[in-house]
């Protein structure tokens, strides 16, 4: 995480990672203007130990543009149409993607069309209960997004001084990590941090519970 930015880098295939960068839709002609090369270096600046890595970054064409941000449509169903994932709900990738979010989608649609097919009914109102099981998880999420944006990609120092100390000690917190799983993966409709949590997250209160996890989330 740089100021005002955010660098991320994840495994692909074979000897291969997939690393975004996010800067804001404005700077992004500069960026391109200053070069790869000047790329480079401000990611070596952000994160020193993966400089080998960023050395294989020779050509834009290695690169590809995706924007982010909030879709809200007023409703997800009509007569005999559902529209789902990003076209329904995009939103900042924060805290969630539209490929999970999409998934989990079709798992909850797959349920109201069963019903739908055996009825003979497909019907707005009968299609709703989709919207209306999936939408108050969604407008957590982009909620939980919006909020995760303003402090992953402050140039505040001191926001950013909370923002590092919430990631050191998500590390080593366990019952907080499976809080954020449960809502990325769309089983959940609150946020998965309540004001106790923050401070906990944040490193300002001990959490005495921070290895407590529901016996079906330990690995084997």
């Amino acid at each position: 995480v740089g100021k005002k930015s955010i660098l991320g880098i994840f495994p692909a295939a074979g000897q291969k990672v997939y690393a975004f960068y996010m800067v804001s839709s404005d700077s992004l002609n500069q960026v391109k203007a200053d070069g790869v090369s000047a790329l480079r270096e401000k990611w070596k600046t952000i994160a020193p130990e993966l400089a080998t890595v960023f050395d294989s970054f020779q050509d834009w064409n290695q690169t590809a543009y995706m924007g982010t941000g909030r879709v809200r449509a007023k409703t997800w169903v009509q007569d005999g149409a559902v529209v789902m994932g990003d076209a329904a709900h995009g939103m900042n990738p924060h805290a969630s993607q539209g490929r999970m979010q999409a998934m989990v989608d079709a798992v909850t649609l797959a349920e109201v069309l069963d019903d739908c097919h055996r009825t003979g009914n497909w019907s707005a109102s009968n299609l709703r209960a989709f919207e209306s099981q999936r939408r108050p998880q969604v407008t957590m999420l982009q909620r939980l997004a919006d909020e995760e944006v303003f402090f992953w990609n402050t140039g505040n120092p001191l926001l950013g001084m909370l923002r590092d100390r919430v990631f050191t000690t998500m590390d080593k917190n366990p019952r907080l990590q499976y809080q954020v799983l449960t809502a990325t993966a769309g089983l959940r409709t609150t946020s998965p941090f309540g004001w106790m949590d923050r401070f906990q997250a944040a490193g300002l209160l001990p959490d005495p519970r921070a290895h407590q996890i529901p016996d079906h989330a330990r690995s084997a």
